[in-house]
């Protein structure tokens, strides 16, 4: 088996990983997290194949995660979130419908997990409000102590969160 390492670390739960690539059969990318390393496994390695297995990473990454983080969170809710469905949307890191329908950007992963939950949270709020207004916010430090402080590590940091 080949293996390559990736000069450059990506971003993960706020922490960086170095990507250890390696060269292998089977025709469906796959990857596994040990320690600081993210092995990707690929059958061709190049820029292109890569580029799509790290998205992927991210993908399942957050799927998982938002998922956790919302049966956490939800119980303190009176109604339920209808669906959670992760996004490639870039104006935003999550939105609530009117039908209680979530949906969060992938790269929310890329976040410490107080982060996450702070967006979680902030969608989960908007079942009750939606909109912006003070009782909004006052229902937001209500479950997420200090949420300015994670509201600016994404402002600060959007910047780093990239593939």
């Amino acid at each position: 088996m080949n293996e390559y390492l990736l000069k450059e670390k990506i971003l993960y739960l706020g922490k960086y990983y170095r990507v250890e690539v390696s060269l292998v059969e089977d025709d469906e990318a796959y990857y596994e997290l040990s320690d600081n390393t993210i092995h990707i496994y690929l059958k061709e390695i190049n820029q292109i194949n890569l580029h799509k297995a790290i998205k992927k990473f991210y993908y399942k990454e957050c799927k998982t995660i938002v998922e956790s983080r919302v049966k956490i969170y939800q119980k303190e809710f009176k109604t339920k979130a209808k669906s959670i469905k992760i996004s490639d949307n870039n104006s935003n890191w999550g939105s609530c419908d009117s039908l209680y329908r979530l949906t969060f950007n992938w790269k929310l992963s890329m976040a410490p997990l107080d982060v996450i939950d702070y967006v979680v949270v902030h969608e989960l709020c908007h079942m009750v409000h939606l909109n912006h207004d003070r009782s909004f916010w006052r229902l937001v430090g209500k479950h997420i102590s200090r949420y300015e402080e994670k509201k600016e590590w994404l402002d600060i940091n959007t910047c780093r969160m990239v593939i």
